[in-house]
């Protein structure tokens, strides 16, 4: 009986051990992923910037970025306490919301003062995927006993709520509140 035990416990280990692989890897993709999105985000960014006519929207933008850059340097602060070089890997989603954002802001082409309020809430979006997207990070490095890491990818949900709370949405209510008060007269 008692080698049918140490058996099923030696079982139990193993499929552990493969689980906690399989989800290290799931991880370490993930991670590659926000990488590439905080890459492709730097390009996005310096694309807009000369598009934006309301100096509100463009310091709140210039605040976003500056995050932006934390989080690169976090990520990469990270592949190296986890010694994994830092790659990026294509983020489907992310992608797919880009491409979103990018159609929504191609309806008002013509009309800038509702292509701002189409980006600000485009980058809305784009700051809660994040939010999801490191806080579950943060949670799958405690799982994995990467403590610091988990603590850098707190930093950066923490920073994406604040900017969110500070900033976006502030730029939208004085945008909207002036749109609509154009528009009574």
């Amino acid at each position: 009986m008692k080698n049918i035990e140490k058996t099923l416990i030696g079982i139990q280990s193993t499929e552990i051990l493969q689980s906690k692989s399989l989800l290290n890897s799931f991880f370490i993709q993930s991670l590659q992923e926000m990488f590439y999105a905080e890459n492709v985000l730097a390009q996005e960014f310096a694309g807009l910037k000369n598009q934006i006519i309301s100096s509100d929207l463009e310091n709140t933008i210039d605040i976003h970025f500056a995050i932006h850059l934390k989080h690169k340097e976090r990520l990469e602060k990270i592949f190296q306490l986890i010694n994994v070089s830092n790659s990026s890997t294509i983020c489907s989603s992310f992608n797919a919301l880009l491409s979103e954002g990018k159609n929504q802001l191609s309806v008002f082409s013509d009309d800038h003062s509702n292509w701002e309020i189409a980006l600000i809430l485009v980058s809305q979006k784009l700051t809660h995927y994040k939010i999801a997207s490191y806080g579950g990070l943060a949670h799958l490095a405690i799982k994995l006993n990467h403590y610091k890491a988990a603590t850098l990818l707190a930093f950066s949900v923490q920073e994406e709520e604040d900017y969110i709370s500070n900033n976006l949405n502030g730029v939208i209510d004085r945008f909207m509140a002036s749109r609509f008060l154009s528009s009574n007269n």
